[in-house]
């Protein structure tokens, strides 16, 4: 990538970080906030991201002393309605690209010290900075770090902290520029998919040989370099179960072999954003109650494509989905439709359990599964919810399942 690429694409990501945060503001102010605290971990961080384009990219101990430690693996950004908005990173983290605030507290990982970005020190300062300040909303609230949350509320016994959703609300709806990546994301997918199915029609492979095949064809396309497991693993099912679970990490003492089902569920990143698709392959003719199974899942899949657009519930896509099953004499797997696509990859709505109304360009994964004689069977897609209904960002071909080997 050249440097003029490198500079328009941190110019476009710079105004995207821009608007996100006004419109974060806009937000605040409607639901009474002074100050918003925003909190992320190294595996649970896309509302930092999404403020930001910061992740913590390691997790674990750091001494602050030669008698005190501290654990390191999060970053907390507080919005403010009237100053520039900070990132405080924790002792013993650093920014290691181009993060798109201005404003960053800590982040040196080489010289850390109590005290340094997220801390109370830290926080006294910024709230002290402000005005008036009587409700402070706090984002990823049940994760945040309770002794930090108890000092705040012992330096500031007047003011409101109050669980918030601000962000993780705007971050249901992708922009035009969270389009355009998640893209280029389905395309990594589909190269992957296109890889794992040329390697099963040559012959036995182990699962974990598999997937590590899959998992380098989408990290050779992905500019930026990432932790794999930051969101979810890729999973395989080829008719046996890791651990008691159908759908698990692969087994390297598993080998597929001519007869065999294969199921497999690719999760990785394209420049932050979720790589979640999957594909089913027969090594071999498939028994026909294997085959019906398959294009039953094929028509819930079809008709929750259909039924993807706004003011549907997340709930109806899962009863449309049993109630196709059921017509065909089986049943939709684990209850499960999919989920919302995001920053931490599984996300809101859960499609399983909430009834929230499906709105204009949201991104979900739309993934029905049957289990048919130990074998899972079924497509998982990522797909951009419109008026018209889901439109599939993955294209890799759902109709070859044998592969006559």
């Amino acid at each position: 990538m050249s440097n003029d690429t490198t500079n328009r694409e941190d110019e476009r990501l710079a105004a995207e970080i821009s608007r996100r945060l006004d419109a974060t503001k806009a937000l605040m102010r409607k639901r009474g906030y002074d100050l918003l605290l925003v909190y992320g971990s190294n595996k649970v961080n896309g509302s930092v991201r999404y403020l930001t384009d910061y992740f913590p990219d390691r997790a674990g101990w750091i001494s602050l002393s030669p008698t005190e430690t501290s654990i390191v693996e999060g970053a907390g950004v507080l919005v403010s309605l009237k100053h520039e908005a900070a990132l405080l990173v924790d002792p013993g983290l650093m920014p290691t690209r181009n993060v798109q605030i201005k404003r960053i507290i800590g982040g040196d990982g080489f010289s850390a010290r109590k005290g340094d970005g997220l801390s109370i020190e830290n926080i006294r300062k910024l709230i002290g900075a402000e005005d008036v300040v009587r409700r402070v909303g706090m984002e990823t609230f049940d994760k945040f770090p309770a002794p930090l949350f108890m000092e705040m509320k012992a330096s500031f016994p007047d003011i409101e902290f109050v669980r918030s959703t601000v962000v993780e609300d705007l971050r249901l709806i992708k922009s035009e520029y969270d389009m355009a990546k998640m893209r280029e994301a389905a395309r990594s997918a589909d190269a992957a998919h296109e890889a794992v199915a040329g390697i099963l029609a040559n012959g036995e492979i182990s699962e974990l040989d598999l997937i590590r095949e899959a998992e380098r064809t989408m990290r050779n396309r992905d500019p930026m370099y990432e932790d794999s497991c930051t969101g979810s693993p890729s999973l395989i099912c080829s008719g046996t179960t890791y651990g008691g679970a159908w759908l698990h990490l692969p087994d390297a003492r598993k080998i597929i072999r001519k007869g065999d089902i294969v199921h497999w569920d690719l999760a990785l990143r394209y420049e932050g954003y979720p790589v979640d698709s999957s594909r089913t392959r027969s090594l071999g003719p498939m028994q026909a109650n294997h085959r019906k199974a398959y294009d039953v899942s094929r028509e819930i899949h079809q008709a929750v494509f259909e039924a993807a657009r706004p003011g549907t519930s997340a709930f109806e896509l899962v009863e449309i989905g049993q109630r196709l099953a059921k017509k065909g004499d089986f049943e939709l797997w684990n209850a499960f439709m999919g989920h919302g696509l995001g920053w931490d990859i599984h996300e809101r709505p859960d499609m399983g359990i909430e009834v929230m109304p499906l709105e204009e360009d949201m991104v979900l994964a739309i993934e029905p599964r049957i289990l048919v004689d130990n074998f899972l069977v079924g497509n998982e897609d990522m797909v951009h919810v419109t008026g018209k209904g889901g439109v599939s960002l993955t294209k890799f071909d759902r109709d070859a399942v044998e592969l006559l080997i």
